[in-house]
């Protein structure tokens, strides 16, 4: 029995230890047809996960799991992104 509770507890934790490693990317680059300060959100599925604050000149940095994510442009748009381990530029076009 004690074989069996030391098993349990090494495969917890090293569950645990292989979800906190989750890998994350950084998505920057522009968006264009939005003006600075609006906020698109991101989304994985139907969960809301982040927003991309737009900044002077189109351009925005945002962390993400790596994945891939719908944009929810203020026109209807919803343009898919990628985030990969790493950082990426891309563009977003919400026109």
């Amino acid at each position: 029995m004690n074989k069996l509770t030391r098993s349990l507890t090494v495969a917890a934790l090293l569950m645990t230890a292989a979800g906190v490693h989750a890998e994350v990317g950084v998505l920057q680059g522009t968006v264009t047809g939005v003006k600075a300060g609006t906020a698109l959100p991101v989304f994985k599925g139907e969960e809301k996960v982040a927003d991309i604050k737009v900044e002077e000149g189109g351009k925005f940095s945002v962390a993400l799991a790596t994945g891939v994510y719908t944009v929810k442009c203020p026109n209807g748009k919803t343009p898919k992104v990628a985030a990969l381990n790493g950082a990426a530029t891309i563009s977003i076009n919400c026109q």
